[in-house]
């Protein structure tokens, strides 16, 4: 197998359905090629919040790709919407874990990792100044997003900002916090129709879903928008809220977000400065819902990347597809009726399926580009490989690497790349998928014995040494906490496999085996700066640590102190 020998940057992003991500990462996408990275993207299916708990856990399981040894550093797009705060922190854990470098997409300061934002404050004062100046409106409600957002935080300040500018009257009823998402419209509209709020004039909001979902409910209930009240809203997605009533909104470059994150990436990992791409055109998109009347035919241009055309999604899933793979008869046979209507798929470069056996590893891989005829064979590959998913081309690679499961039934993962432009993929990849894993259902029932790796016999032999191994290597981790230790050195220490040792370790002891290494030499530390005089630089480098700025915010994330304060309160109880 190619390993590529390119820079290759791991994107962890939450599901792909949400229109500022897609706009983040082609930012994204266009940059790495442009800087001659490859690329893997880590993205699931789904939104996690409010899904069926099996399928939610099953899916989580693409994040194992973190681990992957041969990714160089990471791109990490954080959604508290979609991804929730136990996923966000299984995935921020396993980011630790790999002590590799990692660049946060528009978040606040993270603790450790790094942090590229995008500033709302112009653009969104610009809103409501449009409300104040263009229309005359005096009483103006601001719904923002979630309270410890920064871009929540940021919005609201410029529309604080600007009311006081103008001289306008405001106090604390006049704004709300959200969610970002339709579920906080609803509430905060009972209190405009119960007059538990007296209605405004308008009312700007954080963001087109909030304010699409606002217009909607308010229409619904007797409320004219824009004459009993004008909505705006921010991202710059043209929705349109009903027949009549366009949305007025302001175009967030969330392009240019992607490659200015990428672009610090890349000059913190390799300390080289590549060029900026050409970024898409930001601005006002003016709609209805603001009172406007004289609304521009032509105002911002449509990405071609984002069109499909419908009848490739008509013959695909409405004609062929599903029957097709019901009637293979084996595993192979599946996997080449599977890349065959891949090679339908709009723009796409490359496919690869990669099954599971009955025991969980890894034991079919199949891959088809665009223009080739199915490769297809018995592989023993594992999600320890970033290179694994790519073809080992000289030109960059993107490749989006997403789960195959029907709730808790593990299938495998699938990968897809697009070619040179930057397009992200949709709802025809979606439903792609969906017709993929509800034929394989049927396919890991009927044909159980190709896909079984190993009998169960042998799984019984392999794990009734597998306990030992591991207690005496958490022995060695507790005894040796200061050496560099790598995935690659545990696994030849214990004799392991990287997926094995991983998986049983976590299961036997409850941590996995970094946040137990982090927690020895935390305890360490602890003891050298209660029991000597030693100075903090030199306890960095005898608990293992490359700098003292990360030893101090891995003490103080665990321990809720700094070294400092530590010792001073220690030696006072003394």
């Amino acid at each position: 197998m190619h390993v590529s020998k390119k820079t290759i940057i791991g994107i962890v992003a939450p599901v792909l359905s949400r229109v500022y991500v897609q706009d983040i990462l082609r930012g994204a996408i266009s940059q790495l090629r442009h800087c001659g990275c490859d690329a893997l993207i880590i993205a699931p299916l789904i939104q996690f919040e409010n899904n069926v708990q099996a399928h939610a856990k099953a899916e989580r399981e693409i994040f194992r790709m973190i681990g992957a040894k041969d990714i160089d550093a990471f791109l990490y797009l954080k959604d508290d919407t979609t991804m929730g705060a136990a996923v966000i922190s299984d995935i921020e854990h396993r980011l630790l874990e790999t002590q590799k470098y990692v660049m946060t997409v528009d978040e606040s300061t993270h603790t450790v990792f790094d942090s590229t934002q995008y500033d709302d404050y112009d653009e969104f004062g610009k809103v409501v100044e449009h409300l104040i100046e263009v229309h005359g409106y005096r009483r103006i409600y601001c719904l923002t997003g979630w309270k410890d957002s920064f871009q929540a935080q940021t919005r609201l300040r410029a529309w604080k900002d600007r009311m006081t500018q103008h001289g306008l009257y405001f106090d604390d009823t006049y704004f709300e916090y959200g969610t970002f998402w339709y579920d906080s419209v609803t509430p905060y509209a009972e209190k405009l129709l119960s007059g538990e709020l007296q209605m405004p004039e308008a009312i700007v909001c954080g963001n087109d879903v909030m304010a699409v979902a606002l217009i909607k409910t308010l229409i619904s209930r007797g409320v004219r928008v824009p004459d009993d009240v004008a909505v705006t809203g921010y991202d710059g997605y043209p929705f349109t809220a009903n027949v009549d009533v366009t949305l007025t909104t302001y175009v967030r470059n969330n392009f240019q977000l992607g490659a200015d994150a990428v672009r610090r990436l890349h000059r913190n990992l390799t300390g080289l400065l590549c060029s900026s791409v050409e970024s898409q055109k930001s601005g006002f998109l003016i709609g209805s819902s603001c009172g406007c009347t004289n609304i521009p035919t032509k105002q911002l241009s449509v990405d071609p990347c984002v069109t499909i055309p419908r009848m490739w999604s008509e013959y695909t899933f409405g004609i062929n597809m599903a029957p097709a793979l019901e009637q293979a008869k084996n595993v192979s046979d599946f996997l080449a009726c599977a890349l065959y209507h891949s090679k339908e798929i709009y723009h796409m470069q490359r496919v690869g399926i990669y099954l599971r056996g009955h025991s969980g590893e890894y034991v079919f891989a199949a891959t088809c580009n665009a223009d080739g005829t199915p490769q297809i064979h018995r592989c023993d590959m594992s999600l320890d490989s970033a290179s694994a998913f790519l073809s080992g081309k000289d030109d960059p690679e993107i490749v989006f690497v997403s789960p195959l499961h029907l709730n808790e039934k593990q299938f495998g993962v699938i990968s897809v790349s697009f070619g040179e432009n930057y397009r992200v993929y949709d709802a025809g990849w979606l439903n792609y998928v969906t017709v993929l894993t509800q034929a394989l259902d049927r396919l890991y029932s009927e044909c159980s014995d190709e896909l079984n790796s190993t009998s169960e016999t042998e799984q019984g032999h392999r794990r009734s040494a597998l306990n030992e191994k591991l207690i005496m290597l958490r022995k060695k981790l507790r005894e040796t906490s200061a050496e560099q230790w790598t995935v690659d050195a545990l696994c030849k220490e214990s004799g392991l496999s990287k997926s094995t040792l991983q998986k049983h370790y976590k299961q036997l002891f409850g941590k996995s085996m970094f946040e137990d290494l982090i927690d020895f030499r935390v305890e360490e530390a602890k003891r050298l700066l209660s029991e000597t005089d030693h100075p903090l630089s030199e306890i960095t480098v005898m608990c293992g640590y490359s700098t003292e700025s990360y030893f101090m915010k891995q003490f103080k994330r665990i321990t809720h102190q700094t070294p400092s304060e530590y010792r001073r309160l220690h030696r006072t109880k003394k």
